[in-house]
């Protein structure tokens, strides 16, 4: 890994606000993008956002609602992905896109670069952004992420969602017990990903007069390390994680609680889906150096995995691996009387309402 120590705006403006008398104000201008390109071969839409980290006088603050002081004219940046595998390279171009924003500290209108194609899980990727205008290049390398494999431990077994008929009741997730503890299991690809953050998504649909409106609650654990795998006993080479059956009631609440909810007949609870993201060691050190930094000094080391330290940023890769399951009458039933959730109209597996506990 490689830092550049300077003072930024992060992640785009750079401040004059060092009182050093050595300070060259007029010192010529070097290109210098913020480039963050984080990909994800499971993602039909790879996204890539490149922004200008400018230099120029008067306040940084009204030049970062400018447009054009954050975002390169449009045309102007070539970004191709090359893939090294077996001495076979494929090539993939992005295209300019714009989206909007929240409003904020800079210019909601953000220039990206957006790919469709479908990358590989393996192998090597080199990223090129090249400014035809200026003929500066600034490129990075690194390695695809494949997901993580399945335990053989339910939930992350077959059949998954939806089920064909006939299939055993037993197989059906249910999380109705509010006090036992139930886990998650999974084994990840050796060498490859460092970090894991596993998450349970509660999928329902809210009956209003015109219709429904389709919603979902995650259910996030803290992430886990590679390091923490299991070296022997039954678990041998996976992870794992523990929730207990109170933990997803209290969260579905908790997160209705915070939302603007129009008026609705009842809620229907219909799929449980399990993701986990892993991410790699080059991911891990970005976050860790976009902290906040508690120290006096005014120097902050910016993280940057390209060449020459040409631009700031970071070109990595993170993996998503995603199933579906059905839940239990008894886990639906839950959500109709549980005193977390039967306050959001909640109905039992038969569409009926239940009473409160």
């Amino acid at each position: 890994m490689k830092f550049r120590a300077l003072v930024l705006f992060i992640p785009l403006v750079l401040l004059l606000s060092m009182c050093k008398n050595d300070l060259k104000l007029n010192a010529p201008y070097k290109e210098f993008p913020s480039i963050f390109a984080v990909l994800n071969p499971q993602a039909k839409l790879q996204m890539i956002r490149i922004n200008k980290v400018f230099l120029g006088e008067g306040d940084a603050n009204q030049m970062a609602k400018v447009a054009d002081s954050i975002n390169y004219p449009a045309g102007e940046l070539i970004v191709t992905l090359k893939h090294f595998n077996n001495n076979i390279i494929e090539t993939n171009v992005f295209h300019d896109s714009v989206v909007i924003a929240l409003e904020g500290k800079f210019n909601p209108i953000q220039r990206i670069y957006v790919c469709s194609d479908k990358l590989a899980t393996y192998g090597t990727y080199t990223l090129t952004v090249i400014n035809k205008k200026t003929g500066n290049s600034f490129s990075a390398r690194a390695s695809s992420l494949d997901s993580v494999r399945p335990s053989g431990f339910i939930p992350l077994t077959s059949p998954y969602y939806p089920y064909n008929p006939g299939t055993a009741p037993n197989e059906y997730i249910d999380y109705s017990n509010q006090n036992l503890t139930y886990d998650i299991k999974f084994r990840p690809f050796p060498n490859e990903a460092k970090l894991f953050q596993p998450s349970i998504r509660l999928h329902f649909y809210d009956s209003i007069f015109t219709g429904n409106t389709y919603r979902y609650v995650d259910y996030n654990f803290n992430n886990l390390a590679l390091k923490d795998v299991a070296t022997s006993g039954p678990f041998n080479g996976m992870l794992k994680t523990d929730f207990k059956g109170f933990d997803i009631f209290s969260t579905v609440g908790s997160a209705l609680s915070k939302m603007s909810l129009p008026d609705v007949i009842g809620r229907k609870m219909y799929k449980i889906q399990y993701l986990i993201y892993s991410t790699s060691q080059d991911y891990i050190d970005y976050i860790e150096y976009s902290k906040p930094s508690l120290s006096l000094g005014q120097n902050k080391p910016l993280y940057t995995n390209f060449d020459n330290a040409a631009a700031i940023g970071i070109f990595t890769f993170r993996s998503r691996f995603s199933i579906t399951k059905e839940l239990s009458s008894s886990f639906i039933n839950e959500f109709a009387s549980n005193p977390y959730t039967c306050r959001y109209q909640f109905l039992a597996y038969d569409l009926k309402p239940r009473t409160c506990r």
